[in-house]
């Protein structure tokens, strides 16, 4: 079940079930982030995962500083206008609307997640500011196609103009049977040239005993996590242009001041591209 949400169905927003008994990676994210919006269930996963990786809140810091960066990159340089966030998380400092619409005041988001919370913090994320717009849908990253053609989406964005397409800490959520890397190709297949994705991903590569650990934990928690080699998430930009310095470390994706002491300290492939 989809439920489309902009500025002009605020306020016709149906109750929905929470789920707050089992845990979610966005509320799982919002306990890592200090936000209030958790459950028990939630922070005994998070702490499980903290367990294995002490340094897991500092991983959810990078990957919501790599939002920023990257955001802040399309809407300036690249003269990106609209946004596809898909895996919004629950609302916090630095929402891409609000970064974008920072740098330019016209940029349209529309945000996608299918944790029923972020459905119910949805009116946050209107606040929009200046020109720009901002919308919401309640969808799965499994239905790549019922994304693109929801209402919401297709009144707020035109798709053949380019956009930003940000698919961050989500594609570990879908298992290889699944087919992420297909899912994903649906999205950026119905992008204009010029368009952009950004995306992050945990990886094997940085600790595999730690990456075992979270894997089993969320297993236990009823949760689909699959870390990844950083060979198979640059698979998931094809054959789209890369920009510098390609597909690296979460906190060496062009940091902010002084490049990072250890950049390998938050276990997340980041990278940004182009279509051509």
């Amino acid at each position: 079940m989809r439920r489309g949400l902009d500025e002009s169905a605020a306020e016709s927003v149906e109750p929905v079930d929470l789920r707050v008994g089992v845990p979610h990676s966005a509320r799982m994210y919002d306990y890592w982030l200090g936000g209030k919006t958790n459950f028990p269930p939630d922070r005994a996963l998070g702490e499980a995962f903290e367990e294995a990786i002490p340094s897991i809140k500092v991983m959810a810091r990078e990957n919501r500083r790599f939002l920023g960066r990257a955001v802040r990159h399309l809407a300036g340089e690249a003269g990106i206008r609209q946004f596809l966030d898909i895996g919004t998380g629950i609302p916090t400092e630095g929402n891409t609307h609000e970064v974008a619409q920072a740098v330019a005041a016209d940029s349209r988001v529309v945000y996608v997640d299918n944790d029923p919370i972020v459905l119910a913090h949805a009116r946050a994320l209107m606040d929009s500011t200046g020109s720009g717009r901002t919308a919401y849908i309640h969808a799965d990253l499994l239905e790549p196609e019922a994304i693109l053609t929801d209402p919401v989406l297709t009144r707020t964005l035109d798709l053949t103009r380019p956009v930003g397409l940000t698919l961050v800490a989500v594609l570990m959520l879908v298992a290889d049977e699944d087919d992420p890397w297909g899912r994903a190709r649906v999205l950026m297949d119905a992008l204009a040239p010029g368009s952009y994705v950004a995306i992050t991903h945990p990886g094997w590569d940085f600790d595999p005993t730690a990456m075992a650990a979270v894997v089993e934990a969320a297993g236990k928690g009823q949760m689909t996590l699959v870390p990844r080699t950083r060979d198979e998430v640059a698979r998931f930009f094809g054959n789209w242009e890369l920009l510098e310095p390609g597909v690296v470390p979460v906190m060496a994706w062009r940091p902010d001041g002084e490049p990072p002491a250890d950049p390998t300290a938050a276990y997340y492939w980041s990278g940004v591209a182009r279509k051509r």
